[in-house]
């Protein structure tokens, strides 16, 4: 066998090796769909459904028929691939994209379906009908509400109406997904600003405009990772349009860096709003 004949052979095996690897590792910012298309999986495993709905399974992409917990899979619905599940240090390790830009976002310690996923969906129905104002006009008046969240079943029937919104026959369907995706997620701010930050871009896209309460919970989000600059902005811009909402004018208070007029928004909050449910905590 001559040298030429004999590298040509060695780039084929390395190049096998490297489409058919069965542990391939990741890091938040690859580019998932970039490597994929230049190495594509043969194989499919059906997964776990998060979603009572055709489209409410998560399935497994992988490079073998017969795989071991080390090999890399991938997370796919439908033709869809939004995630990663890896082995590192002999522990399983989730990566996702949570925007669908190809790009992955996080790690994340367990299994779930991105509400984006939804978006690409073939069973979702998108619409410029919005058809979701009138639940998150609900949430605006409950929060704004003295009794808030807390009165007997507020926050429950506030939620129900959400997830009875994800049958495949609701238009938008995935932003109602979204929507109750974010309130699970609420104890984990960096995922729930990345899924309240998207829904907030699919909204404005679909229905040409933005919407306090989404406003709310994106700045309550950065607020909880540290990022206050920010948070003021989405704050401001509530004010803006509702100067008497009163959880934002909470965050104002709190976001504050004038001492003198943090006292004076406080003293007015306490004078005007002594019995809201927020108002009290402070």
């Amino acid at each position: 066998m001559g040298v030429k004949r004999c590298l040509v052979l060695l780039l084929a095996a390395v190049n096998v090796g490297l489409v058919f690897s069965q542990q391939v590792l990741f890091d938040v910012g690859d580019n998932i769909v970039d490597y994929l298309g230049k190495n594509p999986p043969q194989y499919l495993t059906q997964g776990t459904f998060f979603l009572d709905a055709p489209d409410g399974r998560v399935d497994f992409l992988k490079y073998k028929a017969d795989t071991a917990d080390i090999d890399t899979k991938f997370l796919v619905q439908g033709s869809t691939v939004f995630g990663v599940l890896q082995y590192e240090n002999d522990e399983a390790s989730l990566l996702y994209d949570i925007d669908r830009d190809g790009i992955l976002d996080l790690r994340w310690e367990s299994l779930f379906l991105p509400f984006s996923v939804l978006t690409d969906s073939s069973y979702t129905k998108i619409s410029g009908n919005n058809n979701l104002l009138e639940f998150l006009d609900n949430g605006l008046e409950m929060y704004d509400d003295d009794a808030g969240p807390f009165a007997p079943d507020a926050n429950n029937n506030f939620l129900l109406g959400f997830s009875a919104n994800m049958d495949t026959s609701i238009e938008n369907r995935d932003l109602f997904y979204g929507m109750l995706q974010y309130y699970n997620f609420v104890p984990c701010p960096e995922l729930a600003f990345m899924i309240i930050y998207s829904v907030g871009i699919k909204y404005e896209e679909r229905f040409g405009d933005s919407h306090p309460l989404i406003f709310l919970h994106i700045a309550e989000s950065l607020i909880n990772l540290g990022s206050f600059e920010y948070a003021a902005e989405f704050i401001d811009d509530i004010l803006s349009t509702y100067p008497d909402f009163v959880p934002a004018k909470v965050y104002s208070w709190q976001l504050e860096g004038d001492a003198a007029i943090k006292q004076q928004k406080y003293i007015e909050l306490k004078v005007n709003h002594p019995n809201h449910w927020i108002v009290k905590q402070i």
